[in-house]
């Protein structure tokens, strides 16, 4: 196993004697051992060039945020949407609600006629109406079904 203790001046850069040079030359200086080696320069001129860009990018899109953030008194919170009106017909009764994942469903019935109407909940939207009408068959109203 090899000793690891020898003192800091004894790892030095090889001169240029020891490499076989000329003795006039002298020794070979950092940045010209670099040079010997384009594609590590290159490498990491590259690298630093990038992680200059990824640091714009990053402050740039936390400074854009903070800026363009909406005023938090006028954003609704996420799944409250205030109150919605639904219209219905004068004299129509609801017969029963149910809420499934984020949709209403409000069936009412009125003068024989069931009708189902489904909210989306998140947006305060209607989505649609179903309209369940008496067929020919069927005579008088169409009475709606049992609460559960």
């Amino acid at each position: 196993m090899p000793d690891n203790s020898e003192p800091n001046g004894a790892m030095e850069t090889p001169s240029a004697t020891e490499k076989g040079a000329d003795t006039e030359i002298g020794p070979v200086t950092q940045m010209e051992a670099v040079k010997e080696r384009p594609v590590l320069f290159a490498s990491v001129i590259v690298m630093g060039v990038l992680i200059v860009i990824g640091l714009i990018v990053v402050f740039g899109t936390i400074i854009y945020r903070l800026s363009s953030s909406p005023d938090p008194s006028t954003v609704p919170v996420r799944g409250q949407f205030g109150s919605v009106d639904v219209p219905v017909a004068e004299g129509t009764a609801v017969v029963r609600t149910t809420f499934i994942e984020d949709r209403l469903s409000i069936v009412t019935t009125n003068e024989g006629v069931l009708e189902v109407i489904i909210v989306d909940t998140k947006r305060g939207v209607e989505l649609g109406r179903v309209r369940l009408v008496a067929d020919g068959a069927l005579s008088g109203p169409v009475e709606p079904p049992a609460a559960e």
